[in-house]
This record gives structure tokens, C-alpha cells and sequence, in this order.
């Protein structure tokens, strides 16, 4: 089986070259109903306007509770003046029974990208089985090209008169495949540029080639954007693109409106607020989302622990009772800041005679729900849990 795999995913090593990394891509299929996929895409259709409005709702506070949500002190001035909507995220979703729970939502720098809306199908056809993604490439390639014309239009031109760019650290293949296969699908002349070869000044960005640069795809998170400094001059490299960015001399696909969706801290903020704020209409959506708290105390057993800024879940810790932890958490996030999350199973499958709890995600594309995958692991998923492909 394990040679099988090998040969089948080595033929499309050009499109998914970190198949490999701890047998991340399983040779499987598991079979989930047509009825399944269109519950989890009417989630995340249902969560998506309550995260916008608590997101609008975060960025109406003050600047001293923005602090306490753990927003970076450098981020405040653009929370509260980016205007360009969110494009891409992805929501993971606990599917158990009847109930439909939403983890969290990446909404800055997605990835399983390439795994979703191409890698499952061809893995899925090769099996004999129908890819429920058949129709989300073509979405994101037309959702893709509008967004597009959006950031161009917030800069006052159009996007042939724009200088786009596709960016990832040089060193992370799956992030630098990922932006070149949603490069891919651009109608519009662009580029790959590494992240560490972007330059600025006071007045532009620049590539790898002094090219000024309009638009810029990111898979590169804010709060690091706002650490990096210059290498030879010590300089911070944000205090000239946040005013760059608010100057409208350069803008950032995802933007700044989804950094504030990306902090788990905002899933606190609906806990906080309440079904009321956003409507007994908003019901079915509401109760998608599961209590979670800034403050321990506030929050019973079984609960999870999360970093606000956290990445690839390796930071999550779960406490199923006093002094019980699973999972211990990357010494990496330790300082940053923690919200407490009711903890909800994840159901359990079976493969190659191994158990395995699974996420199932979906993804939302301005707004439009497309796109479903599926990730196992253990006690949860992590960035060197499985992807494992769907169809019915």
C-alpha cells in the first residue's frame, strides 16, 4: 500500500510536493453523503455573518480593550481604517451527530488549500468516487479574479495597471505551492516573490527585482509582519508598510479585516455578547459557535486551551479534568495570550486498522461556501495530522 501511495502521489509531485512529510496525504478515500457536504457548507454559510459582525463589532472598541483582545499595539490604526472585506478562510468544524461545531476559523492565511480544491478530486477519481469539489476550483478562480479587481479598485486602478505578486517564505514548500497553484488561477499578469526578498521604503514595496508592487497574495501571518525587522539595518520593516497599506499605495490579500477575524480572541467576543447582539434571527448560526472564554475561571471541565495568535495547532492543550492534560503545547506560543473553549469530541474513524478523530473543513470565498476537506489525527488535529481525501 505504502508503494502504491508513493507512485500514485509522485506523479503529482509538481502540484503537491509535501505529500511525503510524515505520510501526510493518505491513498484513501472516505466516504461522506452528499447530505453530509451540504451541511457543513450551510454552517460555515451561517457562521460567516455573525464572525463579520463581531469583526465589526471588535473594531468599533477602544483601543485599550483591543489590547486586552491581544490585537499588537501596531495593528490598531489599520483594524480600525482598513475598509478591503476578507477573501479566503476556512472554518473547521467538529461534525458529531446532529451538531455542527466550529472549532475556529482561519481566516488570514488558510492553507490545505491545494488539498481541497485539487488534490482531493484527482485522488477521489482515481478511487471511482465523486469529488464534492468538482465545481470549487472554477469558484475560486472567479472569486479569485473579482477579489482581485477589488484590491485594485481600493488602490484607485485597475488590475492591469497593477503589480501583483504571490508570497511565501522561501524555505516552506507547502505554503510556496499553495500560493503558486491559487496563482495559477489568476487571470491577471503576477509573479512569485519569496517574502524575505520584499523591500520598502517610505513611498513603495518591492520585489526580488526593485519592482514596484500594488497587490500582494500573502500566506505570511500579520503579527509576524509586525516582528520583522530589517536584517542589516535592525529597522522594523511594519512601520513602512502599515503606512504604505493606509496610504493605499499597496494592498494585502487577505487583508487587515481578516487578521481580525483570525484572532481566536473574537470567538470570545460572541461567547460575551450573547445571541442577542446578533439577532434571534441568527439563531441557527449562534449555535454553531461553543462557549469559549479569555478567563479560565470562567469555564468548566472539559475545556481547551489556545493560543489567540496560534499556529497549526501544535499549541492547543486539552484538559478533560484537574491536572489531566493532552497534548503538550509547543514551548513556541507559551507567552502569547490563551482563550478557553469548551471542549467537543470529534468523531473517530477507522483506517488501516488505526483510530483516528476527524475535522472536516470548509471553506468560504467571499462569502461563498465551496470547497470541503478532511483532516484526521489523534487526540486532535495539529499540522502533522492527516490529510485524507473525500467523495461520495
Amino acid at each position: 500500500m505504502n508503494f502504491a501511495r508513493k507512485e500514485f502521489y509522485e506523479q503529482h509531485k509538481n502540484l503537491f510536493c509535501w505529500y511525503d512529510a510524515d505520510d501526510y496525504a493518505c491513498y484513501d478515500v472516505l466516504t461522506v453523503s452528499p447530505k453530509t457536504i451540504e451541511k457543513i457548507k450551510q454552517a460555515a454559510a451561517n457562521v460567516w455573518p455573525i464572525l463579520l459582525q463581531a469583526a465589526d463589532l471588535m473594531k468599533s472598541l477602544d483601543n485599550e480593550t483591543l489590547l486586552e483582545f491581544d490585537y499588537p499595539l501596531e495593528t490598531l490604526h489599520l483594524i480600525k481604517n482598513s475598509t478591503q472585506p476578507p477573501f479566503i478562510a476556512r472554518c473547521d468544524f467538529a461534525v458529531t451527530n446532529d451538531n455542527i461545531f466550529l472549532l475556529e476559523c482561519n481566516a488570514e492565511v488558510a492553507t490545505f488549500i491545494v488539498e481541497t480544491f485539487k488534490v482531493n478530486g484527482i485522488v477521489a477519481n482515481h478511487f471511482g468516487k465523486k469529488d464534492p469539489n468538482e465545481e470549487s476550483e472554477n469558484i475560486l478562480r472567479t472569486e479569485l479574479n473579482r477579489y482581485i479587481r477589488i484590491a485594485a479598485a481600493y488602490l484607485g486602478k485597475l488590475p492591469e495597471q497593477c503589480h501583483i505578486i504571490f508570497s511565501a517564505l522561501s524555505q516552506a514548500d507547502e505554503d510556496i505551492g499553495t500560493v503558486e497553484y491559487v496563482r495559477s488561477l489568476c487571470e491577471y499578469q503576477s509573479a512569485y516573490c519569496p517574502i524575505e526578498s520584499i523591500t520598502m521604503d517610505e513611498e513603495y514595496v518591492y520585489d526580488q527585482v526593485d519592482r514596484k508592487v500594488d497587490i500582494i497574495y500573502r500566506l505570511y501571518p500579520t503579527e509576524w509582519m509586525v516582528e520583522d525587522k530589517d536584517p542589516n539595518l535592525d529597522v522594523s520593516l511594519w512601520d513602512y508598510l502599515e503606512p504604505l497599506i493606509d496610504s493605499k499605495k499597496v494592498a494585502l490579500i487577505n487583508p487587515i479585516s481578516s487578521f481580525v477575524i483570525q484572532n481566536k480572541a473574537l470567538m470570545a467576543l460572541i461567547t460575551e455578547v450573547g445571541l442577542d447582539y446578533f439577532g434571534k434571527n441568527n439563531a441557527t448560526g449562534y449555535s454553531h459557535f461553543i462557549p469559549t472564554f479569555l478567563d479560565e475561571s470562567e469555564i468548566s471541565y472539559p475545556f481547551v486551551s489556545k493560543p489567540t495568535w496560534g499556529r497549526e495547532g501544535k499549541e492547543v492543550a486539552i484538559f478533560k479534568k484537574p491536572g489531566d492534560m493532552i497534548n503538550n503545547p509547543s514551548p513556541d506560543y507559551s507567552e502569547l495570550m490563551k482563550i478557553y473553549q469548551q471542549y467537543v469530541d470529534l468523531p473517530l474513524i477507522n483506517l488501516e486498522e488505526d483510530t483516528y478523530t476527524l475535522q472536516l473543513s470548509c471553506f468560504l470565498i467571499n462569502g461563498i461556501p465551496t470547497g470541503v476537506g478532511a483532516r484526521i489525527g489523534k487526540d486532535l488535529i495539529t499540522n502533522t495530522s492527516k490529510f485524507l481525501p473525500i467523495g461520495y
